[in-house]
C-alpha cells in the first residue's frame, strides 16, 4: 500500500460493501463530520445518520447514506460497521419524501406504544437520504 492510501472496509449486517484502499474517507460522527486520511492516528467514533464519502485510489468520489454505526481507525486501516449503507444514486426521492411524511405523522401521533426514538432515527435517516439525493 502506498503512503498516500489507507485501507477501508465497510460492513453492513448483510455484507461487505467495500474493501479496498482509498485516498480519504468522510463520515458523520456524533460530534460532527470528520475526515480520515492515510496515517491517521487511532480513532473510534459513533456514526449518526448522514452522508459518507470516500475517494478511491482511482480518484473516483463515492457518496453513500448511512443510518448509523461505528468507525474504527488503526494501523492505516478504517473499519466502518454500518447499520445500513445506500449509494446516493440509488435513493428514490419520492419514496424518501413519503417516508419523511409518514415518520413525521408518526412522531406527531398521540397513540400509546409508539417508539418515538426509533421514529426520530428513521426521520434523520430519511432527511440524510434526501439531502444526498439532491446533491
Amino acid at each position: 500500500m502506498s503512503d498516500s492510501l489507507i485501507h477501508l472496509e465497510i460492513v453492513t449486517p448483510g455484507r461487505i460493501v467495500f474493501n479496498e484502499d482509498v485516498k480519504s474517507f468522510t463520515a458523520p460522527g456524533i460530534e460532527g463530520s470528520f475526515q480520515i486520511l492515510p496515517s491517521h492516528a487511532p480513532f473510534i467514533s459513533t456514526i449518526i445518520p448522514g452522508s459518507v464519502k470516500f475517494i478511491t485510489k482511482e480518484d473516483i468520489t463515492k457518496y453513500f447514506v448511512t443510518s448509523g454505526g461505528t468507525v474504527e481507525v488503526h494501523d492505516n486501516r478504517i473499519t466502518m460497521l454500518a447499520e445500513s449503507l445506500i449509494p446516493a444514486e440509488e435513493i428514490d426521492i419520492q419514496e424518501t419524501e413519503a417516508e419523511m411524511r409518514e415518520t413525521s405523522q408518526l412522531l406527531e401521533s398521540k397513540e400509546p406504544g409508539i417508539d418515538k426514538e426509533a421514529a426520530k432515527h428513521r426521520l434523520l435517516t430519511a432527511k440524510a437520504k434526501l439531502k444526498a439525493a439532491v446533491k
